[in-house]
Order: C-alpha cells, then structure tokens, then sequence
C-alpha cells in the first residue's frame, strides 16, 4: 500500500520548506504559496518516482528543528536532501503567485515562419563573422 501524507508530514515539510525558501523582499516564503499543501500533492502526483526519497527524507528530519534538519540531511543524505528541495522547489516555482512576481507568463505558443529571414541576421548582427570567414583550427591528434 503506498503511505499517504499525514498533516504533521505536511507541517514537517513545510518548516523544511519554509528553511530553504524564506520569504525575501516581494518573495513568498514556501509555505505562504501552498508547497505543504496542493502544491505538494501536485508535485509528488507528476513526480511518483520521488516519494519512496521523499518518505525517506521526512522520517530522517522528524522531530528536529529545520535548519539542523537540512544541515543533517545534507551532510547524512544528500540523494534524500535534493529529492526534498526538489520537492520543496518544483512547488514553488508551479505556484502562479511567484510565477507573476518573477514576470514568467509560462509556456507559450509562439508562431514561427520557418521562411522569415531572422532579426539577427537582418539586423548585420553576424555581418562581421562572415566577413571575417571561416577559422577553424583542427585539433591535433
């Protein structure tokens, strides 16, 4: 049977979290965007591969304050320690508050015209490299 997360896993995470994604400046921290919470659900429901770490890293951290739990864990674990800031990271970076405060507007359906002639060469961008021609220096054996 696969373990289900408990609210006191949540909790646990979510210090963790908040230990390696304060708030800075106009910045969330971790927890203030739901990295504990449906962002968690969202990231292990992607990323089944990493729960079995995840678990892992939980019950290696339980009961210890967050930065001694990191330091440990880092030290002790590393594989677990990036599987939890994996975690941690994918979340924050899905949640849409944070998305609109770094200006990324997600993926994008851009036209291309495979015809068009590019700005960087219309521009003479490159007018120099072709002048100049080819320089290319073999390796030697």
């Amino acid at each position: 049977m696969t373990r289900q997360l408990t609210n006191d896993d949540r909790i646990l995470f979510g210090a963790f979290a908040d230990h390696l994604i304060p708030a800075y400046k106009k910045m969330p921290r971790a927890t203030d965007v739901g990295v504990a919470a449906d962002l968690l659900d969202a990231v292990l429901g992607f990323r089944p591969d990493l729960r079995e770490g995840f678990f892992r890293g939980l019950d290696a951290i339980r009961g210890l304050p967050a930065a001694e739990a990191a330091e440990r864990l880092f030290k002790s674990d590393n594989p677990t320690f990036e599987i939890l800031g994996l975690v941690a990271s994918g979340g924050y970076y899905m949640a849409p508050e944070v998305r609109d405060l770094m200006g990324y507007p997600g993926q994008e359906s851009l036209s291309y015209d495979p015809h068009a002639t590019p700005d960087y060469v219309a521009s003479g961008l490159l007018d120099r490299v072709v002048k100049r021609g080819p320089i290319y220096v073999a390796t030697p054996a």
